[in-house]
């Protein structure tokens, strides 16, 4: 005779769980102020970015290539070509990198020099 299933209380509600994630993948939950938020989905709209996720690899794309370019001596900065003067971007984080990369270089030298 089949087992009967038994009715849901009345306190159960269905949940629906997130599509299960590549073996090479890893979720990743952060939380934003409603104002980042705000200028996130902004960022997006201005950028013709559908999804938060695509923003995020854009976003990391460029910080990826500021710290490769910090940490060869470089400087991140928007140019005015009219007026031929620029604005350099300064990043907690960049001028992190950027000592580091100076203090290593130091050391590199340091070492060459033969003390």
């Amino acid at each position: 005779m089949p087992k009967r299933i038994p009715a849901r209380p009345a306190a159960y509600k269905m949940v629906k769980t997130a599509p299960a994630i590549e073996a090479d993948n890893q979720r990743v939950q952060l939380i934003f102020s409603t104002e980042r938020v705000k200028m996130l989905d902004e960022l997006a709209r201005e950028g013709d970015v559908t999804t938060r996720k695509d923003l995020v690899n854009n976003a990391i794309t460029l910080l990826a290539w500021a710290v490769r370019e910090v940490k060869r001596g470089r400087v991140i900065a928007s140019v005015d070509e009219k007026s031929q003067r620029f604005s350099e971007l300064h990043m907690p984080m960049l001028d992190a990198v950027a000592s580091r990369s100076e203090e290593s270089q130091a050391v590199v030298h340091h070492t060459a020099g033969g003390d």
